[in-house]
């Protein structure tokens, strides 16, 4: 009896046994299937971010092939574009250039034309010397021309010491030279001087004009406003015709306003903007106008439209 209780336990177990068993291999083989699955799907990803990653490179890589190009096209562009703004600041820089030069040139020849008026005065001096000569001494004085003074040759209204002529060794070309080298170098006591002088025994010269304008601009840089505006206005009414009348005209309205003449100042700038409306001096009239609040008269700006 305990045998067969025995055995039957027995058969239990290794049916059991056997059941376990069955269960554990159909286990396996589906873990084994999944594992499959698994790895399939891991294949399939890293082929599809391996394409992804292909993509996104050739992206990247048109990309920043446009924007070279981009790069390319918009500096050789500006370039371009640019190039003839380029070219015209070179032309421009050597207009400058060119005026500058101009302006030396001209600076040069006035000097000379100056020198030479100066040696023509001179000339003209000597010859009058010789042509008349002074009376001997003891003689009686000899009438001159008509209009002029007994014992004077020159014309109306120099006599004294210009009518009896410049001390020995003095000349036109020398003390207008000297005069002018000495304002120059800013020594403008001496220059004053040597102007004066030239206007005492020069003063029917091409340059006795220039001589007082210059006596005009010494008291002007001294903060002499009147005695400026009476060196200027002998410019204007001996010399009305005279190259420096303009120039006269503006700096006598310069020292009219830094007097605090305004009202005669404008009427100055006026009458040099009326007589003069396309010279440097008539735009710089107008501008000292605009800047005291004034404008120019109706008549002067009809005339330069």
């Amino acid at each position: 009896m305990k045998l067969l209780q025995l055995t039957a336990l027995t058969i239990a177990c290794s049916a059991l046994s056997f059941g376990a068993s069955k269960e554990i291999i159909e286990l396996q083989r589906d873990v084994a299937m999944l594992q499959d699955k698994v790895d399939a799907m891991q294949r399939d990803l890293d082929t599809k971010l391996g394409e992804l990653t292909a993509r996104m490179q050739q992206v990247q890589d048109s990309n920043a092939k446009a924007t070279s190009q981009l790069e390319d096209a918009v500096t050789n562009g500006v370039g371009k574009q640019l190039a003839p703004v380029t070219g015209l600041n070179s032309k421009v820089d050597g207009m400058n250039d060119d005026v500058r030069s101009l302006k030396d040139a001209l600076n040069d020849l006035s000097a000379r034309l100056e020198r030479m008026d100066a040696k023509i005065t001179d000339l003209k001096n000597q010859m009058q010397i010789i042509q008349n000569p002074p009376p001997a001494p003891g003689a009686a004085p000899t009438t001159g021309a008509p209009g002029t003074a007994p014992g004077t040759t020159g014309p109306p209204g120099t006599a004294g010491a210009a009518a009896a002529g410049p001390p020995a060794g003095m000349s036109a070309d020398k003390t207008y030279t000297d005069a002018r080298r000495d304002l120059q170098t800013g020594n403008a006591d001496l220059a004053s001087q040597e102007f004066q002088q030239y206007l005492q025994y020069f003063p029917n010269t091409e340059l006795a004009a220039n001589a007082q304008y210059y006596l005009g601009e010494i008291s002007y840089n001294r903060g002499d406003y009147n005695g400026a505006v009476q060196a200027f206005d002998a410019v204007l009414e001996r010399y009305p015709q005279n190259p420096k009348t303009p120039d006269a005209r503006l700096m006598k309205g310069m020292a009219l306003l830094k007097g605090g003449q305004k009202s005669r100042a404008a009427q100055e700038f006026r009458a040099l903007i009326e007589a003069y409306p396309r010279t440097d001096d008539a735009r710089k009239a107008r501008l000292q106008l605009q800047q005291i609040g004034s404008s120019p008269s109706t008549s002067s700006t009809a005339r330069r439209r």
